[in-house]
């Protein structure tokens, strides 16, 4: 007597192609190309720093190499008038264009230079970053934070 083969079903026992269950394959398929999709496209992301990894000495402590440091010191002062950020430098008020002229103008002669920024308390984050990346623009390499002082300043 001769076995009826239903379709779809497999009677061989010896494991077959999927039998009645092709959606494994399938999916087995599906899973290993979203896998290696992701294994492709992978990259390590480098750290991209946007302030220097060490800040020069003396922002909150006094540092006790001040007397051996000739570098000479600039400073800016960030505010906010009128919607746009002003840099106050050697006592120019000047727009952010303004001040990497300055900057660019400033430096130079095989002299160091170290840059102190000061901020009122409304200013933005970005706008003082925006002094450290002029900075790294004109290849300042010493450049820090003046820390916040006034009514609304954590002691």
């Amino acid at each position: 007597m001769s076995k009826r083969k239903h379709p779809g079903h497999d009677d061989s026992g010896g494991g077959g192609h999927g039998g009645d269950r092709p959606w494994v394959f399938f999916a087995v398929d599906c899973f290993f190309l979203i896998t290696q999709f992701f294994v492709i496209t992978f990259k390590v992301k480098s750290n991209e720093s946007a302030l220097p990894q060490r800040l020069p000495p003396g922002g909150t402590v006094p540092s006790k190499s001040s007397a051996l440091d000739n570098k000479k010191k600039l400073s800016i002062h960030v505010t906010r008038a009128g919607g746009a950020a002003t840099y106050e430098f050697m006592t120019k008020q000047v727009n952010m264009q303004g001040l990497n002229d300055m900057l660019a103008g400033s430096v130079g002669g095989g002299q160091e230079y170290q840059v102190r920024v000061s901020y009122e308390e409304d200013v933005p984050f970005g706008d003082v970053l925006a002094v450290f990346n002029a900075c790294a623009k004109v290849k300042i390499s010493e450049c820090g934070l003046i820390p916040l002082r006034g009514s609304r300043a954590s002691p």
